[in-house]
C-alpha cells in the first residue's frame, strides 16, 4: 500500500521586504517629480516677472521720451534738471514744459504742460500742471509710473561740448539738449537689480 505524501503549496505574494522596497522606490519617483514640478513653477513666476518689469519699464520710458520730442522752451518756465541721489543711487529730477496733453487726455490752455519726473523713494512719479498758470493742487495731476525703483538717473547731451552732461540750466542756457538718456532700474521680488535704457531726441530744440 503506497502512501503519497502531498507537497504543500508554495504561497503566492510580496514578502514585507518588497513592499518596504517597492515603498522607498515610489517615494523617491514622487520626490523628483515634485521637486521638479515646483522648479517649473518657480521659473514661469520667474519669467513672469521679469517680463512684467520689462512691460513697466518700457511704458515709463516711452512716456519719459514721448514727453522730450515734444518739449518746448518758456521763458516763465525754463527747463530744470537737478542731479540728485537717494540711498547712494540717482535720483534725478527733470521739468519741463511739453505740448502734451493735461488731465483727462484733453488739450491743456495754449496746448502746453509742465511736466515734472522725479523719483519718490522706491516709486517713480510724473506731475503734470495742465493749467500753466494753475495753482497746486487743483491743476496737478500726480501719476507713479513704476514701483520698485531702485534708481533713476538722467544726462543731457551738450551739442557745444559734443559731450554728456549731468545737468542742464535752462536760466542760462539758449537751447535744449540735442538728446536725454534716460535710465532707470528696477528691483525684483529677489532685490536683484535690472537696469533699462532709453534716449530721447528733443525735437524742438530752439524754439
Amino acid at each position: 500500500m503506497c502512501f503519497w505524501r502531498r507537497r504543500p503549496r508554495r504561497q503566492t505574494g510580496y514578502t514585507l521586504i518588497e513592499v518596504l522596497i517597492a515603498v522607498a522606490i515610489l517615494a523617491v519617483v514622487m520626490t523628483m517629480v515634485a521637486l521638479a514640478f515646483s522648479s517649473t513653477v518657480r521659473m514661469v513666476d520667474a519669467v513672469n516677472e521679469e517680463q512684467g518689469l520689462e512691460r513697466q519699464a518700457r511704458t515709463c520710458l516711452s512716456l519719459i521720451a514721448d514727453d522730450l520730442m515734444m518739449a518746448r522752451k518758456h521763458p516763465r518756465f525754463p527747463w530744470s534738471t537737478k542731479n540728485g541721489e537717494r540711498d547712494g543711487q540717482p535720483a534725478d529730477l527733470l521739468a519741463f514744459v511739453s505740448t502734451g496733453h493735461g488731465r483727462g487726455g484733453e488739450p491743456s490752455e495754449a496746448g502746453l504742460s509742465r511736466v515734472l519726473y522725479t523719483r519718490d523713494g522706491d516709486r517713480l512719479s510724473r506731475l503734470t500742471l495742465g493749467n500753466l498758470y494753475g495753482t497746486f493742487p487743483e491743476a496737478v495731476e500726480l501719476i507713479d509710473l513704476a514701483t520698485g525703483v531702485a534708481a533713476f538717473d538722467l544726462r543731457y547731451y551738450d551739442d557745444t561740448l559734443r559731450a554728456w552732461v549731468d545737468e542742464w540750466d535752462g536760466k542760462v542756457r539758449k537751447s535744449l539738449p540735442r538728446a536725454v538718456m534716460i535710465q532707470l532700474t528696477l528691483r525684483n521680488s529677489r532685490q536683484e537689480r535690472r537696469v533699462y535704457t532709453e534716449w530721447a531726441t528733443v525735437a524742438a530744440r530752439y524754439l
